[in-house]
């Protein structure tokens, strides 16, 4: 296999050019790792230098790519992008180090948007998949998953150490950090152009469902223990607390635009218009907490709130707005399938917030 020196660090307008690193450049999600690849504030890194690691209890801590290649002085570092497969399709497959010669050779192969070579020896795909090639099968895998891990089998001797997972894929809420040693002659995969490359991809997403069989049932039994987790962290006292806050006056604003919204102005996409009605709740929701906290009324009240309880906040809104269907009943990620919306919506406002600059 080639070795990573072959491949040195492209310039960041090198990288941004790479047809799905553009696409995705825009988004408030990217920031730089450090030497242990753990990821760092962007934000505190461009307004004072100096390095802290990832936090989001607090300002938004990512910057969008743009802005970290506009510093100078980030030119030759890598760069990090949070992955969120549940809103944009965009995956990323790590072949470790230790993985055969022929598992890297097929991986420099495979048709993806990106291939860069790691700094130990391994392999980076990043990849956007169809819409076509997410069926009943693999859905879950893009909503709910963070990482998926090859499975390791048992060795026939007891005595020997099991062997570590050779490749892992990566769909939500994990950093992916680039190393920029990209191989700039593999062209950028069109699936739609390319029946084959796309029968791969397709062929790939099947097997790693019927690897992740077992791990899935295991996950389903341990989610019926946490179903019950928010009632048992949002008391009484909290819940009357959160009601408290979003009787106040204003919501009635927020209430009635999220009233005016139809499913039918989705095309009929239930899942498209809760969405869509959690946004705007949650932008709502995040300002009048702010200006709650600059008032004598109600400042004592939005002081004792949360993200996690502003995240329930929109929760009680969405019950109470959008009409109950049965998806309603299954649960993501161990929460309510209308928790777990108004969570991503809570992340999505806090987000783009930060991306126009609001403080």
């Amino acid at each position: 296999m080639t070795q990573s020196a072959t491949f040195p660090m492209v310039h960041p307008l090198t990288f941004i050019q790479n047809p799905l690193i553009r696409h995705l450049a825009d988004d408030p999600y990217w920031t730089v790792s450090d030497d242990n690849k753990r990821p760092v504030n962007a934000r505190l890194l461009l307004d004072t230098g100096k390095v802290y690691n990832v936090k989001f209890d607090r300002e938004w801590p990512l910057v969008t790519l743009l802005d970290l290649d506009a510093d100078p002085n980030l030119q030759a570092v890598n760069r990090a992008y949070r992955l969120r497969a549940r809103e944009n399709r965009v995956i990323a497959i790590d072949i470790e180090p230790n993985a055969p010669e022929h598992m890297k050779q097929e991986a420099l192969e495979f048709p993806a948007h990106f291939t860069e070579l790691s700094k130990n020896g391994g392999i980076h795909l990043l990849i956007r998949v169809p819409d076509d090639l997410i069926n009943q099968e693999n859905q879950y895998m893009f909503d709910e998953l963070s990482v998926f891990k090859e499975p390791v089998p048992k060795p026939e001797d007891p005595t020997e150490k099991p062997r570590g997972a050779y490749f892992e894929v990566l769909f939500n809420d994990h950093f992916v950090t680039f190393t920029k040693r990209m191989l700039i002659d593999k062209p950028c995969v069109d699936y739609n152009q390319n029946p084959e490359a796309k029968n791969k991809l397709a062929h790939f997403l099947e097997g790693i469902v019927q690897m992740d069989k077992q791990r899935k049932k295991d996950r389903e039994l341990a989610k019926q223990y946490r179903i019950g987790i928010m009632k048992s962290i949002i008391n009484e006292e909290k819940e009357k607390a959160i009601e408290s806050f979003i009787s106040i006056k204003p919501f009635e604003e927020a209430k009635e635009q999220a009233e005016s919204r139809n499913v039918s102005d989705f095309g009929g996409d239930s899942s498209r218009y809760e969405m869509s009605v959690a946004n705007g709740l949650a932008f709502h929701t995040i300002r009048l907490h702010k200006l709650a906290k600059d008032t004598l009324s109600f400042k004592q009240v939005a002081e004792a709130l949360t993200e996690q309880d502003l995240a329930y906040a929109i929760y009680m809104l969405l019950k109470e707005i959008v009409p109950y269907r049965e998806k309603h009943d299954e649960t993501r990620d161990g929460l309510p399938w209308l928790l777990f919306t108004a969570k991503r919506a809570y992340e999505y406002v806090k987000a783009q917030n930060a991306k126009r600059g609001k403080k």
